[in-house]
């Protein structure tokens, strides 16, 4: 008498069950949900910068500023944990998120992390940039794929290292359910396969189609991104691709069970409009780079206007610009390929436009813009070269080699000068102090 069942509720792993409840997270230890419609990413321009440089100045309304994109960053790697939350309540989120019931990686050495963890190591994954890339920097344009190239063999190993990142950022983002960060790693797939895989367009246009399906309001099949994440260790060593790019996904039977990003089931309710359109203007981009590769010109220009469309309201920001100047110049290319030069230097001078302007803006990034106008006038180069007029294509590249060494040697003027008027500082600092202790 006096004693009773519990009726089967308590964990059998009691210590374990301690050890969560004493790391419990309670609603006041994550951040209050901005309403959806109030929050727009890195769309709104601040009206404070902490941020170094003018490189952020918004050039065309002064006293506003770029985030650098980190809010956009944001909404993408916390997209589903924001759906759960409006979806379901923050009680139930916060169940979910102490009883480890929300998705993440869970074999192998990174299952001892926790699903923030795991994010911080998608992001770097995807967004750090490798000071080793031959292609670093904000420019995305497309010279041609791996058969273009004469690589030395640290560089096609360095390459196949990225690849390899690119494809365990797809198998992160599939165990945590993120599909945002889903469709930018099969955008950054598509890049990877071109620097790597001669031939490669065909695949490369492949995942940038899914990345894209994946934005858009239709449906997507999961089985299909888990079977890409799979072939790429064959692809990195030039099988299991054909030059028609039929993989290990042909022939299976499409399942399409999880919403798009812009799906009206999902987007404005739960998910925030702004990733798709960020998941989109990348896949774009991509896309119509792969079908360069493919030299289906006309095609890589219709896609590559499609993402200029995606821009005309968004600010007038260095990181921004970057995205217009590489759009400008691929479609230039897109007209070179097809052999009408002339049409290609419009192109080529509506991207050299927007580092003048940079430049001739008090408001504008200097750096930024002087680097825009020699990706340009190389592309300008590159189309001489390729029209057989050598001795005007020398002369532009000399130009850019003597513009380049004019603005290192004020870099490092100014890191001197810098550096200078730090060292002053501290003796006055220094000074000071002594002055006060002596009295």
């Amino acid at each position: 008498p006096g004693h009773f069942d519990d009726g089967g509720r308590r964990s059998p792993m009691g210590k374990s069950k301690a050890k969560n409840d004493a790391q419990e997270v309670k609603i006041g230890d994550i951040p209050e949900m901005i309403p959806l419609e109030q929050d727009t990413g890195s769309f709104e321009p601040l009206t404070t910068s902490n941020l170094p440089g003018n490189s952020f100045n918004v050039i065309d309304r002064p006293g506003h500023f770029d985030d650098g994109g980190v809010n956009d960053l944001q909404l993408i790697l916390d997209m589903r944990d924001h759906a759960i939350r409006r979806q379901k309540g923050d009680h139930e989120y916060m169940k979910l998120l102490n009883g480890d019931n929300l998705p993440k990686g869970r074999v192998g050495q990174i299952k001892e992390l926790s699903r923030n963890d795991q994010k911080g190591k998608l992001a770097q994954l995807l967004f750090v940039e490798d000071p080793e890339d031959e292609d670093r920097g904000p420019s995305e344009v497309f010279y041609g794929d791996a058969g273009g190239h004469n690589d030395d063999a640290a560089t096609v190993k360095h390459k196949k290292f990225r690849l390899y990142q690119a494809m365990s950022a797809l198998r992160l983002s599939i165990m945590l359910k993120e599909a945002g960060c889903v469709s930018l790693s099969l955008c950054e797939l598509c890049k990877r396969r071109l620097q790597v895989i001669k031939g490669g367009g065909a695949s490369a246009l492949r995942a940038a189609e899914l990345a894209l399906e994946i934005a858009g309001e239709g449906s997507w099949d999961p089985d299909m991104v888990i079977k890409e994440a799979m072939e790429e260790a064959n692809i990195v060593e030039g099988e299991g691709v054909d030059t028609e790019g039929k993989s290990l996904t042909e022939g299976l039977i499409e399942n399409k069970t999880a919403f798009g990003l812009s799906n009206p089931s999902l987007c404005g309710k739960y998910i925030n409009p702004r990733v798709s359109l960020l998941a989109k203007r990348s896949g774009l981009l991509q896309k119509g780079n792969a079908l360069q590769a493919l030299k289906r010109f006309a095609e890589a220009r219709e896609v590559y206007e499609q993402c200029t469309d995606l821009l005309k309201n968004e600010m007038r920001v260095s990181r921004i610009d970057w995205e217009r100047h590489s759009l400008f110049l691929n479609i230039g290319h897109t007209f070179l390929g097809e052999g009408n030069f002339e049409k290609a230097k419009e192109f080529y001078a509506k991207a050299q436009d927007l580092g003048d302007e940079h430049i001739e803006n008090e408001l504008g990034s200097t750096k930024d813009g002087k680097n825009m106008v020699a990706h340009a006038l190389k592309a300008l180069a590159r189309g001489h070269k390729v029209t057989g007029n050598i001795d005007e294509a020398k002369r532009i590249l000399k130009e850019v080699v003597e513009e380049r060494r004019l603005a290192m040697e004020q870099e490092k003027k100014e890191e001197m000068e810098a550096e200078e008027n730090k060292k002053m500082e501290q003796s006055k600092g220094v000074e000071g102090a002594t002055t006060v202790k002596a009295n």
